[in-house]
């Protein structure tokens, strides 16, 4: 592990005029081991001797971060990716480190709990969505995006929580994660250019038994589609026939995975395709960093 002697002699080097000097300085301050996160950081704050040191010096630890917790996303999966909220918090975490899995389930809690104090037991599926539309996009709010729409932060789900609007894949995920723990088996569907739901009638989710219950649902689908679910649009429901139309005006061959479930690990790779698509977009670094992500998280 470097040495504070040896972190802060690299750090003088960030501005040196020799750009292969300053680089192999980042290249070594980059690939540091990510328990000396604080130390950079706090090296940071205390201020350095110039803007270039500064900016570098962020670059390196921001580096640092997604090589961990890019590492910690491929685990999740490799694991079962079991658990659709831990990865999502995960990937808030590379933009926004101070995001926990706890503060977003406190916060979908809140969702969940308002739309519960609308269930009865005798609901049908559609009066459960119909109640699940108007608490997500008409009491709260949620929106798509359709000023900024491949902005980044409509594909963090702590920021779509904040600025109560998002793209299609977050806004589902969202509706997802508050229907799962009502019990109601809501799933995603991972049409291409248009993340949508279904909802998957099942023997274990119509049972007033499990009407309470939080996260009991499957985490694989294996029942009947009753109908589709389209959040971008604020929850507009179509069936079978009318999701073949519309992949044939998408221009595109259909194909089971485009009408049936997807997994979780699915939803995750769509978000990190989506930021990388949209730090490339821009032209900014975070896009190579993203590839390197979704490289790892493919194999």
């Amino acid at each position: 592990m470097l040495e504070l002697q040896k972190i802060k002699a690299l750090i003088s080097l960030l501005d040196d005029p020799d750009p292969q000097i300053w680089e192999t300085a980042m290249n070594e301050l980059s690939n540091a081991p990510y328990q000396l996160s604080d130390t950079l950081n706090q090296l940071l704050s205390e201020g350095l001797e110039s803007v270039e040191q500064q900016e570098r010096l962020e670059a390196c630890i921001e580096e640092i971060r997604f090589q961990h917790i890019g590492q910690q996303i491929v685990d999740w999966k490799n694991k079962g990716g079991q658990n659709l909220l831990e990865a999502i918090a995960l990937i808030c975490q590379l933009k926004y480190p101070a995001v926990t899995e706890t503060d977003l389930q406190e916060r979908l809690e809140a969702l969940r709990l308002d739309a519960w104090l609308e269930f009865h037991y005798d609901l049908t599926s559609f009066e459960k969505v119909k109640i699940l539309n108007y608490i997500l996009f008409q009491l709260h709010g949620f929106r798509g995006d359709e000023d900024n729409f491949l902005h980044h932060d409509n594909s963090f789900i702590n920021k779509v929580l904040d600025n109560k609007k998002g793209n299609p894949i977050s806004l589902s995920i969202i509706y997802i994660l508050v229907a799962q723990r009502l019990n109601v088996p809501v799933y995603g569907i991972n049409l291409p250019r248009h993340f949508i739901m279904a909802y998957v009638e099942d023997e274990e989710t119509d049972t007033i038994e499990n009407f309470n219950d939080k996260q009991e649902i499957s985490e694989d689908a294996s029942g009947e589609i009753k109908f589709y679910i389209n959040a971008y649009n604020g929850g507009g429901v179509f069936n079978h026939s009318q999701l073949r139309g519309i992949i044939k005006e998408m221009s595109l061959e259909e194909k089971p995975e485009y009408m049936t479930p997807c997994s979780n690990s699915d939803i995750v790779l769509r978000v990190l395709m989506n930021l990388y698509n949209s730090y490339l977009s821009q032209e900014k670094s975070e896009a190579e960093r993203f590839n390197k992500i979704i490289k790892k998280f493919s194999v």
